[in-house]
């Protein structure tokens, strides 16, 4: 068993998803993949974002989303996004359901992700003679390189996993490929206060007072057993998924690290977000850190865009990370 609450700013957790938004092949139980016409490991010239800096963009990007929330429109802003900035890379997207983290065991969850981890494998080993020419006319061997983007406490258990699915084939591909680690609203803390916010997020908004008034007890007992369970020792606790993101074993220490979040949030505290930076700066990795102010949960991008995907792709170019110049006490 993993997290227990659901997330994002709307939705139910339960029930089918919608279809994901186009270009995306399923590959899956809510796995989906896109391939440029010409991927960037097969280009013979450095192009798009990074190019700039000599820095070659992205072979591959993977989106672990939120859950709860997680529909077409939202889900497309990410997608359409990072297909502006990096037209060339293979695309992997995850949705995380909720079973997932509340029925499924690990072995289950690692098994319903081996098509994306198939896909990643892939993409990280393209034929060994495929070369770049830089703007100096160097021709020099590819290396494919990651982006890994991963949304609230649904996409960190997602990833955890995926990650650890890799390694029990590829062995260490994804943390040797990896150049890049996006935390966005995440990760927070075990506050039972902040968990039921995030649950009661899963009742329907237009039901009448005495229905809602049952659901958020039944919400509130829930959210109290698994707590109980959890500190217990019979399930994975948030903590317990902190501390796995910052083992070196994971995604490595060679990544950059961006961590996006908001004052506004409601269920990811900007303090808890900032520990989690700080035992990750203090591990080796190299840490950089963007705050917006009034933005809700997983829904930076609609408070300022431009913020938002500049400290993206500059995280990715080699720029220095962004900091947080005296907003350190929130």
């Amino acid at each position: 068993m993993t997290l227990p609450h659901t997330e994002g700013d709307d939705g139910s957790p339960e029930g089918p998803l919608p279809a994901p938004p186009t270009p995306l092949v399923p590959l899956g139980n809510n796995i989906f993949l896109f391939e440029p016409s010409v991927p960037s490991a097969a280009h013979d010239k450095i192009s798009g974002s990074g190019s700039a800096s000599g820095c070659p963009p992205p072979s591959l990007i993977i989106l672990c989303t939120w859950l709860g929330g997680a529909t077409t429109p939202r889900v497309a802003k990410y997608v359409e996004g990072y297909r502006k900035a990096f037209p060339d890379a293979t695309l992997v997207l995850v949705r995380t359901v909720f079973a997932d983290i509340s029925a499924r065991s690990f072995a289950a969850v690692r098994s319903r992700l081996r098509p994306a981890r198939d896909a990643i494998i892939k993409a990280l080993q393209p034929p060994p003679t495929t070369t770049r020419t830089t703007e100096s006319g160097t021709t020099n061997p590819v290396i494919p390189q990651a982006l890994l983007h991963i949304f609230s406490h649904g996409g960190c258990n997602t990833a955890i996993q995926l990650a650890l699915s890799i390694s029990e084939v590829a062995g260490t591909l994804l943390c040797d490929h990896l150049r890049q680690v996006v935390f966005d609203c995440c990760p927070g803390d075990t506050s039972f206060a902040k968990a039921f916010n995030a649950a009661i997020l899963s009742l329907p908004a237009t039901s009448s007072a005495p229905i809602r008034a049952l659901g958020t007890a039944a919400v509130f007992a829930a959210v109290a057993t698994v707590t109980a369970l959890q500190k217990a020792g019979f399930m994975s606790s948030v903590n317990d998924m902190r501390r796995e993101l910052n083992k070196p074993t994971l995604f490595g220490t060679a990544a950059r690290r961006l961590y996006l979040f908001s004052r506004a949030d409601r269920m990811v505290g900007p303090a808890d977000v900032q520990s989690h930076a700080q035992l990750a700066r203090e591990a080796g990795c190299e840490v950089g850190l963007v705050l917006f102010r009034e933005a809700p949960h997983c829904a930076l991008v609609t408070e300022d865009a431009t913020k938002y995907w500049r400290a993206i792709q500059g995280c990715w170019m080699g720029e220095s990370l962004p900091q947080l110049n005296g907003e350190s006490k929130l």
